[in-house]
């Protein structure tokens, strides 16, 4: 029971005991009434002070990080984007904000307030109202970081869903990629998947060149093959990749090594339109990638996961312009990241570039699958093994299940394949899609509240 209510208590106690006494001993009680009212109010007055001083410390985390978050490397510009955060976060506070400093110690910003309020009695012994104040200290990130996000797309995400994903990943970008790049940068790539990833410009060096004309084995413009219903179809070669095969099926070795599967899709579940985006530090850009998707398409998400490694991945670091090329393995102050975002079943794997016969429901027509199984297993499968292998890296894994309560597959290989179980998320609904990018956005920063 909180101090003033157990004197308010006892207050009324002593009432009711002078009902019951004599008149000398009331008079007793009665002047004992002054000093206890004071003693009563005076609590209530502490507690209210203890209300504020907490409000006043979470309004002052909240403008710590805001500044440690900033670019700003002056104390004078801290203070600027502190203050802000924390007069709006005290607007409902009674006490008055008096005075605040922000200032950088190295990798810290250092963060104070005092703030004053009004007294019911307390003022009469402290001459005047009572001083609170707060003390928030937070680390500014001190580690290289590179993050690949692979973002499903495919048909089921149409309708709001895509426009949820779009609102919740560039806030992610917004909180992981900075603007000042020294003496730690962050970069962040995309790897948009659908039935496939489309490596657009790369693909030649990914999957190999082809040859002109038709060809009944893969690696022609076209390539005519046989169907699950036995009849002839022939497909064009896109710039989407496939899985490999082989010894290299499950690891991050570059295509200089093993190349990737090569992609013909039927006009009914093709290529996707939206390619990957090597690691970059520009949010502008990164963010009109994300204006830009669409969904369609059935879902290859052990590709989209297989992509998000690849981007992080020294060994693919040939690939990409010199200033979005993934540092070793192993470097001191380097985080690597991959977010993992599906809203349901993996259900399309591959044979000869072209969809499986064995694929699951949902990934087209069978008049579109070829006639032979895929090599490599089915997708959920194959997603498992490319988790474990990334973790082994030392790749750290977040998840992110969209709505997919109803699908025991997707629920299994969301909390598998990440890191542990703080790095999952579940949300049912785009506001919680919203909150689980940011969370995970603000983990990564590694912004953090030391004292």
């Amino acid at each position: 029971m909180k101090t003033g209510l157990k004197i308010l208590v006892l207050a009324r106690r002593i009432l009711e005991s002078l009902r019951r006494e004599d008149g000398a001993v009331a008079i007793q009680f009665a002047l004992a009434i002054v000093p206890m009212s004071v003693m009563v109010f005076g609590a209530v007055d502490v507690s209210r002070a203890s209300g504020e001083k907490q409000r006043l410390q979470d309004a002052l985390d909240s403008a710590a990080l805001a500044a440690a978050r900033s670019t700003e490397t002056t104390d004078a510009g801290l203070k600027i984007v502190g203050d802000k955060v924390l007069v709006a976060n005290l607007a409902a506070s009674k006490a008055t904000l008096g005075g605040s400093t922000f200032r950088l110690e190295g990798t810290k910003v250092i963060a104070t307030a005092q703030a004053s309020m009004p007294t019911v009695v307390a003022g009469l012994w402290m001459n005047g109202d009572m001083t609170i104040g707060a003390e928030s200290e937070v680390t500014r990130s001190s580690n290289n970081v590179e993050v690949a996000l692979a973002l499903d797309v495919t048909g089921s995400m149409a309708g709001q869903k895509i426009t949820d994903l779009k609102a919740a990943a560039k806030e992610l970008i917004d909180l992981v990629v900075q603007d000042q790049q020294t003496p730690y940068y962050t970069k962040l790539a995309l790897a948009p998947y659908s039935a496939a990833v489309n490596v657009g410009t790369y693909a030649a060096s990914i999957r190999g060149a082809y040859s002109g004309g038709t060809c009944t084995t893969p690696g022609c413009a076209s390539y005519r093959f046989t169907n699950v219903q036995g009849n002839s179809k022939t497909f064009a070669i896109s710039t989407c990749a496939t899985e490999r095969t082989g010894s290299d099926a499950f690891t991050d070795a570059g295509p200089g090594t093993s190349l990737l599967g090569r992609n013909y899709a039927s006009s009914a579940n093709g290529c996707l339109a939206s390619t990957i985006t090597p690691l970059s530090t520009d949010r502008t850009a990164l963010k009109s990638q994300i204006d830009g998707l669409t969904a369609a398409g059935s879902t290859a998400g052990h590709l989209g996961l297989a992509w998000g490694w690849y981007l992080v991945s020294p060994d693919f670091a040939s690939l990409w312009p010199s200033a979005s090329r993934p540092a070793a393995y192993g470097t001191d102050k380097l985080l690597k990241v991959v977010v993992l975002m599906t809203d349901g079943a993996f259900n399309t794997t591959y044979c000869k570039g072209v969809i499986s016969k064995d694929s699951g429901s949902g990934s087209g027509s069978a008049a579109d699958h070829i006639n032979c199984n895929a090599p490599n297993g089915d997708a959920f499968s194959q997603a498992q093994t490319l988790c474990a292998n990334m973790k082994a890296k030392g790749v750290i894994i977040y998840t992110v299940g969209f709505d997919v309560a109803a699908d025991q597959d997707a629920q299994d290989i969301v909390r598998e394949c990440a890191t542990d179980a703080q790095h999952v998320y579940l949300p049912s609904t785009g506001a919680a899609l919203k909150t689980a990018f940011r969370a995970i956005g603000e983990d990564i920063s590694r912004l953090r509240i030391s004292r």
